[in-house]
Formats: C-alpha cells, sequence, structure tokens
C-alpha cells in the first residue's frame, strides 16, 4: 500500500513533515523512514527546514524514543474516530494538518505535502512547477476511478473539478486554510459510505475503505472548485522506468522493487528497529557496475532503484554515527553478530520472523545499552566463584565427616559399626548433590532471565 507517514513542507518559511498515518504510530517503521526522509531534506537543497505533525496516543508517548529525528508538532491520535470508534489511521493526515494550521505558527507561503516513505533528491519549489494561489500542483493517482462514476456525484457538488492526484502536493497557505477541514469532512464521508467499497467504484483492490482519505482530498478540493496542474515529472516509484531526460524529485517507494535477485519491500521491515539498534540497515542492493548496459530503459530503472536503496542505507550510517554507535570492529563477535541481524535477508532483501530486532519499550541510550554485556559477565563469574566455593565447603565437611566415623569406628568395634550405618542416611540425603545441583541451575537461570 502507499500509505504512510506524511510530510509537510513549508516553502517560504520551512519544510512541514506531518504525522504517521498508518498503524501503528510512533514506532521504528516509521522512524526509519523518517530517518531516510530528513537525511535526503538535507542534500537536496531544498529552502527551509524540516518539521514533522506526529499523531500518537498519549500512552505511545510516553514511551516513545524518537524526539530527536525531526522537529515535531505532536497531534492527538485519530486512529480510533472518538465519535464513530472507526480504525482508520490514515484519517490522522488531514486531522494532523488541520491541527498544524489551528496550532502552529506557520510563516509559509506554500505547503509542499509528502509521504514519509518518499526520498527527496532534488528542490520541489512552487515557482519552478507553476504553483499559485488557487492553482495547487500535484502528481497522477490514475487509479481513483471514483472521481469519473457515482462516488463523486455522491460526494461533491462539483464532480467535474475531482482531479486524481495525490503523493505530492503543492498548495498555498490560504488554499489549505480553506480546504484542510473539508478534507478531513470528506475523508469521513468516504469512509462511513460503505456501500461504494468495491473495486470497480473506488480503484481499492482490497474493496476496505482504505483510500477513502485520497479521496477525502479530491472531493474536499473540488468543492472549493480547486483544481490541480497535475505533473508527472515530479515522483518516480523506484521498480518503475523513468521517461528519458526527466529529473525527478522524489522516489516514492510505497510498493515492493527489485534488482536482478535483490529487492526491497518497505512492509517487510514493519517490526524491525533500525534506528535504535545500532548499525542495522537493509540488504545492500547490487553494485550499478554489475548492471547490463545493453537495455537503456532498464539500466536506468535499476540504477534509480539502487540509488533509493543505498540514500536509505546512508542515512541509517549517519544517523547511528550521531548516535555514537560503538566502532564496529570494537565489537564484540556476539554483539556484532546480534547487530548484524536486522541486516539478514533470506532472499530478496526480506526478512524471516527470526531476524526481527524488537523495540524496547523504554528508551536507553546507547552507553547503557552497551554497558549490558559487561554487567552480566560480571554477575555470572561471581556465580561462579559462589558454586566452586558450595562446592569446596562440601567436599571438605565431607571427609571431615567421614574421619570423625572412621575413628568411632575403630573405638567401639561391631557396635560403632552399626552406629555409623544408622548415622549414614542422613548425612547423605544432606549431601544429594543432585538437588543441590538443580537449586544451583535454576538460580542460575533465573539470573539469566
Amino acid at each position: 500500500m502507499r500509505y504512510n507517514s506524511r510530510l509537510l513542507m513549508n516553502l517560504g518559511g520551512h519544510i512541514q513533515k506531518s504525522t504517521p498515518c498508518f498503524p501503528p504510530e510512533c514506532t521504528p517503521y516509521f522512524d526509519w523512514q523518517t530517518v531516510g526522509l530528513v537525511h535526503s531534506f538535507h542534500l537536496s537543497g531544498q529552502p527551509g527546514n524540516i518539521t514533522r505533525l506526529l499523531s500518537c496516543t498519549d500512552e505511545d508517548l510516553t514511551q516513545y524514543a524518537g524526539h530527536d529525528l525531526a522537529p515535531t508538532h505532536y497531534v492527538p491520535s485519530m486512529n480510533r474516530h472518538p465519535l464513530t470508534g472507526d480504525w482508520y489511521p490514515a484519517i490522522n493526515k488531514p486531522a494532523a494538518v488541520l491541527h498544524w494550521l489551528n496550532h502552529g505558527n506557520i510563516d509559509a507561503e506554500f505547503i509542499v505535502i509528502l509521504d514519509a516513505d518518499m526520498i527527496l533528491r532534488g528542490t520541489i519549489t512552487p515557482w519552478e512547477f507553476k504553483a499559485a494561489r488557487g492553482r495547487p500542483v500535484s502528481t497522477p493517482y490514475d487509479y481513483l476511478i471514483g472521481c469519473d462514476n457515482e462516488l463523486a456525484k455522491l460526494h461533491t457538488r462539483h464532480p467535474d473539478a475531482c482531479d486524481k492526484v495525490g503523493g505530492v502536493i503543492i498548495m498555498h497557505i490560504d488554499d489549505l486554510r480553506r480546504f484542510a477541514l473539508l478534507w478531513l469532512h470528506k475523508t469521513e464521508e468516504v469512509r462511513a459510505d460503505k456501500a461504494h467499497y468495491a473495486k470497480n467504484i473506488t480503484g481499492d483492490i482490497y474493496e476496505s475503505g482504505w483510500i477513502s482519505e485520497m479521496y477525502g482530498y479530491s472531493f474536499g478540493a473540488a468543492e472549493l472548485n480547486l483544481r490541480h496542474l497535475i505533473n508527472s515529472e515530479i515522483l518516480i516509484y523506484p521498480g518503475y522506468v523513468p521517461e528519458p531526460g526527466v529529473n525527478y524529485r522524489v522516489f516514492h517507494y510505497g510498493l515492493e522493487f527489485g534488482v536482478g535477485n535483490w529487492s526491497f519491500d518497505k512492509a517487510n521491515w514493519r517490526n524491525v528497529d533500525l534506528v535504535n539498534k545500532c548499525w542495522a540497515k537493509f540488504p545492500d542492493p547490487p553494485d550499478p557496475s554489475t548492471l547490463d548496459p545493453i537495455d537503456e530503459n532498464i539500466l536506468q530503472r535499476d540504477l534509480l532503484s539502487i540509488e533509493c536503496a543505498k540514500k536509505l542505507n546512508e542515512a541509517l550510517r549517519l544517523h547511528h554515527e550521531r548516535r555514537n554507535c560503538p566502532d564496529p570492529s570494537s565489537l564484540s563477535t556476539s554483539n556484532w553478530d546480534t547487530a548484524k541481524e536486522a541486516t539478514i535477508s533470506r532472499k530478496f532483501g526480506k526478512l524471516d520472523g527470526s531476524y526481527v530486532v524488537k523495540s524496547n519499550s523504554v528508551p536507553r541510550n546507547n552507553s547503557q545499552e552497551s554497558s549490558l554485556p559487561d554487567a552480566r559477565d560480571g554477575m555470572f563469574s561471581s556465580l561462579r566463584i559462589w558454586v566452586v566455593g558450595l562446592w569446596t565447603f562440601s567436599v571438605l565437611g565431607f571427609l571431615a565427616v567421614m574421619v570423625v566415623l572412621l575413628y568411632g569406628c575403630k573405638g567401639k568395634g561391631t557396635r560403632g559399626k552399626r552406629y555409623k550405618s544408622k548415622r549414614r542416611a542422613p548425612y547423605s540425603g544432606f549431601l544429594d548433590t543432585n538437588g543441590h545441583d538443580r537449586h544451583i541451575r535454576s538460580t542460575e537461570t533465573s539470573s539469566k532471565r
């Protein structure tokens, strides 16, 4: 699916990045996307700054460790609709934009809306793409067939003004202020229209109402007769053959793509903590020098796919350096193997469940995390010393008892022998080393746990 976190860019002031709008929120899945996007933003030459509109519940926010990944405007989560109880995280996109417009300090003339699963390759400016007040610019979403059928007639007074657009949006701030509430309202309206979820009406292959937010955008704009300049040269999906000579400004890696036997699908990394795990990264794509140059279209397609994957790994590497992760060469073998787990792939760059790295619910800094192996080693060393000492004491005690009994037998003859046999039973019970061993092992196991 193409849904993910959203990014807002305020041109003339600063770039604004909005909330994760795909469930769950405040998770590593959206954190690594944020790292990639923010890194590409700094390389792109895009004027302004970048800010995240992060939708998160109060409970999740207390445990969230990614506050420093981008300048952030926090937004109450609407994953669960407060009135209907409907679970629809995609509604966080218009809800977050509306919240930011009402509560943020905005000094920009134009806003650019992106998704978090995007990589910037260059600048996106309104003057270059001819955006103006009353004339937003966007990229084509041709699969929104509801603009051409009864869905549009049901949900907007101006069905002829419905544009099949999304992905990248450049809009004047005045238009966005007029439009944002309608965007949210139309999203709720389309989402509630379950009678028209069918694929032949919406184009949604899942027939689940999942793209209601996209229609909410198009229908809300149509209500205002806000027509778009549709530009197909801004965005490209890795894995698509590029148009010759086009300088695409944005990668949208919302779909699986591959080069040869290597491939990448963001959905396979939903539960992998690539941000808080030192040196975690994606499987490296092939070297460009290994590509077959015979077919120019395929060559350019594969070069773009490799560029996107390399940019994500570069962003992660620099992020780990900023977090002061230890030099990989200084890590112990076991720690280094653990750090590499997130990069292990069975095939085509996909993770097997056994390699998933879970995120810690309580944030820890790197110094705390790296000190844990030493602490455990010390604990187990002390335990071993204690066990050896206890065994030594037991053996010495046993010898002492045997000496006492031996001398007693010599002094008392036959009667002493019978007495000795009576005394052994209690002591053999006391010296049941199997039971004692079990106690030590259970203590050691519980300590390990």
